[in-house]
């Protein structure tokens, strides 16, 4: 059986998933903190959390913790605010936000090529993916049909030129479109010896 964790789950868990959270709800299976999960070493296959890693005092812990009870080989995907969201800093709650460059100092490989200090020693995550995300659609299908279409469009268009390439549009162009609302990161544990 695949252990899969929805870290940070509230309302929304994942169906099929093991919700875990800080804080009791009907969808939490495991009240938790992110920083000392109660998963032995190398038990998990799949993590995903969505907007939670932002809220939390020492991200670097929580990334420490991920990777410890996560399989070699197993996968995270981290869906976080972008830096450029104007409602990011509406909420007093966030600590703070993320560049599509953020984990990439958990990739020893790549930080060591790129001179990047490495934070984490005993951490190696592949990074598959860093998408930009202009405006997800969990949200715009709320919306009335009215505001859903052009929400839908606009995302397309913004979302898929900022993925031809997600650096140059961090450092040139992502405020002249009001911001991008997340970036979704897919990465992997790398095995023991620093093979994929």
């Amino acid at each position: 059986m695949r252990l899969r964790l929805d870290i940070g789950c509230s309302h929304h868990k994942l169906p099929g998933w093991i919700g875990l959270d800080l804080d009791p709800g009907p969808q939490v299976d495991v009240v938790a903190d992110m920083a000392a999960l109660p998963f032995a070493d190398s038990t998990v296959d799949q993590i995903h959390s969505r907007h939670t890693l932002e809220h939390v005092p020492d991200p670097l812990a929580c990334i420490r913790e991920l990777h410890r009870v996560l399989k070699p080989g197993g996968e995270i995907r981290i869906i976080v605010p972008h830096y450029s969201n104007h409602a990011y800093w509406a909420d007093m709650t966030h600590r703070r936000p993320f560049s599509v460059r953020s984990f990439e100092y958990f990739d020893r490989d790549y930080a060591e090529a790129a001179g990047f200090p490495v934070y984490l020693p005993d951490v190696n995550l592949k990074m598959k993916s860093a998408r930009l995300v202009y405006w997800p659609r969990r949200i715009y299908e709320r919306k009335t049909w009215f505001k859903r279409w052009p929400l839908a469009l606009l995302n397309a268009i913004f979302s898929g030129l900022a993925n031809l390439n997600p650096f140059l549009c961090e450092r040139f162009w992502c405020g002249w479109v009001g911001g991008f609302y997340e970036v979704d990161f897919i990465m992997t544990k790398r095995e023991r010896n620093g093979n994929d």
